[in-house]
């Protein structure tokens, strides 16, 4: 079990008190940490501010949109493995992004600590694949503006012509 090699920080992001409590529990006693938050906007303060989550698991109707969550995440954090939950939607999977797994409520102890794991071998596999920086190479901070690197796309000012 990855669990048992080192502490994992898993993200709960489910509106349902009982579902988050209940699937906390179960991931704790995994041997995994757990941060449970109520809404997206909840879920995005924690991924801001802490580069320890490893997996988010979302309810899909969480307040602020749980599938709008997993593609924000995807995006902004692609070493996070995205989880989403949901009680019905045959068709929600094609709403998700990539590599994003869905776990149908209710579900049982050994079906989330499958998904969970199956979903850190996913991006810990993808980080390996991922091409490196070379040496040498000063990481880009998006804010040298003046060379042009980093600047956003906009429309370039015209010059005053009176």
């Amino acid at each position: 079990m990855i669990a048992a090699s080192r502490p994992v920080a898993i993200l709960i992001a489910e509106g349902n008190e009982l579902i988050r409590t209940i699937t906390a529990d179960m991931l704790a006693d995994a041997g995994f940490q757990t941060i449970e938050v109520r809404t997206a906007a909840e879920a995005l303060t924690v991924l801001e501010g802490s580069a320890s989550v490893r997996v988010l698991i979302t309810g899909r109707s969480i307040e602020g949109n749980g599938v709008a969550l997993a593609h924000l995440v995807h995006h902004r954090w692609p070493d996070v493995a995205i989880i989403v939950t949901s009680g019905g939607g045959a068709d929600l999977l094609h709403e998700l992004p990539p590599g994003t797994r869905l776990l149908r409520k209710p579900y049982e102890f050994g079906s989330l600590i499958r998904e969970v794991e199956a979903g850190l071998a996913q991006v810990e596999q993808e980080a390996a694949a991922a091409p490196v920086l070379p040496t040498g190479v000063p990481a880009h901070s998006g804010v040298e503006l003046g060379s042009g690197v980093g600047a956003a796309a906009a429309p370039a000012s015209e010059p005053d012509k009176t």
